[in-house]
């Protein structure tokens, strides 16, 4: 079965679900497509897609039915917002950094370097920042918001020892988004645009010699494996969006959509958070173990004054975003200020 074939029948079957009359209690159950284009072992897999999956079944008693494919099968990870937008399947996870050029900009204020140093609270900071200046954001791209979330923060994997910032001078870096490219280049890199997908191939041919990437997310893809030496810096996080096709939602009976919006959408946020925030720490272990196992490879500490360089060099990021927000009439300088006062509510200091 071809991926285009995949794609076009469950496009045509939700379709046609949508289009037929509802009721509040359908004899057969609602049949929920959740597209992941993580493998089934990642993290974000195990700890909150499956997990996902089956509260929904138990909290409806049956009356929605979850069927999640894992692995990119319904589509890559650049593709989540048109697929669920277009009723590929009805529930994926975007990752704004893909989408510097729409309305998701606005969100990348939550991966400024340095704003956050864990999932959980950087999580609640960008929900508390949604609530205030986001929800237009979704009315924009189309699609319904179920949550927002970030993950763990990044480290350096890299093929060579990254213990200062003038060891990146010239390395080929890994870049998620157009918003990362000026920082990596500051840090004296070449930003290297790549999906994740892509990533463990190159680093082992050589044609990426660094990979930024959150622990719990390398644990999974083991870019470990061919890049063994990890340099916590801790930043940036990158923002998840969970999001869900409109009009699949628009036609569930107001009980269940009640259900979603009040107590399963927020337990998917939550579910993602706190397995990106338990799977730091235990990421780093099991790389390191596999580091010492092997004779080759280190989990590499920066030191104060090190990282206090690659924090300094990354203030031109903040500034720009205020600029280009501003530029596309988003508010930049009163978002910015707010984003600054949920930080400080919350006990952040912001490093600008």
């Amino acid at each position: 079965m071809t991926y285009k074939f995949v794609k076009s029948t469950l496009a045509v079957a939700s379709a046609l679900w949508l289009g037929a009359a509802s009721t509040a209690h359908a004899q057969k159950p609602i049949q929920l497509e959740l597209g992941n284009w993580l493998a089934s072992t990642a993290a974000i897999s195990v700890g909150a897609m499956e997990p996902w999956k089956k509260l929904v079944e138990e909290k409806t008693n049956g009356r929605v039915k979850v069927n999640l494919y894992h692995g990119g099968v319904l589509g890559s990870s650049r593709a989540v917002l048109d697929d669920v937008r277009g009723g590929v399947y009805h529930v994926g996870m975007a990752i704004p950094a893909y989408y510097y050029d729409t309305a998701y900009f606005k969100l990348l204020v939550g991966e400024l370097p340095f704003a956050f140093d864990g999932a959980a609270i950087g999580s609640k900071v960008m929900t508390e920042f949604v609530q205030k200046n986001g929800k237009d954001v979704f009315d924009k791209l189309g699609v319904k918001d179920v949550g927002v979330a970030v993950s763990d923060p990044y480290v350096i994997l890299s093929t060579k020892p990254i213990r200062k910032l003038e060891d990146l001078k010239g390395e080929r870096m890994r870049v998620a988004g157009k918003a990362w490219v000026p920082i990596v280049t500051d840090w004296g890199a070449v930003a290297t645009p790549m999906q994740p997908e892509n990533a463990y191939t190159a680093l082992e041919r050589g044609t990426l010699g660094v990979m930024q990437y959150s622990p719990a997310g390398a644990a999974g893809w083991k870019f470990f494996e061919v890049a063994p030496y990890v340099t916590t810096v801790n930043s940036p996080t990158v923002v998840v969006s969970l999001i869900m096709n409109k009009p699949f939602y628009e036609k569930l009976p107001d009980d269940l959509k009640k259900m979603f919006d009040e107590e399963l959408n927020p337990a998917f946020q939550q579910l993602v958070a706190q397995t990106y925030e338990r799977g730091a720490p235990e990421a780093l272990k099991k790389m390191a173990e596999y580091f010492k196992e092997r004779g080759k490879g280190e989990v590499i500490n920066l030191s104060p004054e090190e990282r206090s360089k690659f924090v300094a060099s990354t203030q031109p990021a903040w500034d720009a975003w205020v600029a280009e927000a501003d530029k596309r009439k988003m508010g930049g300088d009163a978002a910015m200020a707010d984003f600054k006062e949920i930080l400080k509510k919350n006990g952040i200091p912001a490093p600008f």
